[in-house]
């Protein structure tokens, strides 16, 4: 049976759920929470913010293997279930220039959002597409799994779902 997995993304972990079968006959296989950077760690751009530029380019470059190699690992365990294809629920957009994204709060949280999208992107052995939690209609999914199933795993379930019945797209 074909499987894909769905991450929605959050400063420092992601809400992990892969699925089976459709919205219509679901199959929850796996059901996790992923941190990838601790607490101590994870708001890693608002700490580089008070930072000289040189060690804020340092700290973010071990952050991103840090993280990088927790969500390589711990992402391997959920795409050994059958996993084809995974689904990032995280706005689409570039992270910029570290010196430009330190320059304001705004700039910080963006930074912030694409750096973990980008890590799990990374992270993943499998096609991965990026699909805005905007454009997921949560309203069908019920109560599929045991705690926690809340939103993000509903956004998390139904992005996997949507490559199953379509496939991945070509980019374009």
């Amino acid at each position: 049976m074909q499987r894909a997995m769905g991450i929605t993304v959050h400063t420092g972990w992601g809400a992990c759920v892969v699925v089976g079968g459709s919205l219509e006959h679901p199959e929850i296989v796996a059901n996790a929470l992923l941190e990838v950077l601790g607490e101590d760690e994870r708001f890693c751009f608002h700490l580089a913010a008070e930072m000289e530029p040189r060690a804020a380019g340092e700290w973010i470059k071990r952050m991103r293997e840090k993280a990088c190699a927790t969500a390589t690992r711990e992402l391997a365990r959920l795409t050994a279930r059958s996993v084809t294809a995974c689904a990032i629920v995280a706005k689409e957009g570039q992270q910029g220039d570290l010196t430009h994204a330190l320059a304001s709060h705004t700039r910080i949280h963006t930074a912030e959002g694409c750096f973990y999208r980008d890590i799990f992107c990374e992270a993943c052995k499998v096609p991965a597409r990026i699909i805005p939690p905007s454009s997921l209609d949560v309203s069908r999914v019920g109560k599929l799994a045991a705690s926690p199933w809340g939103r993000d795993q509903k956004l998390a379930a139904v992005a996997a779902w949507s490559l199953l019945d379509t496939g991945l797209p070509r980019p374009g």
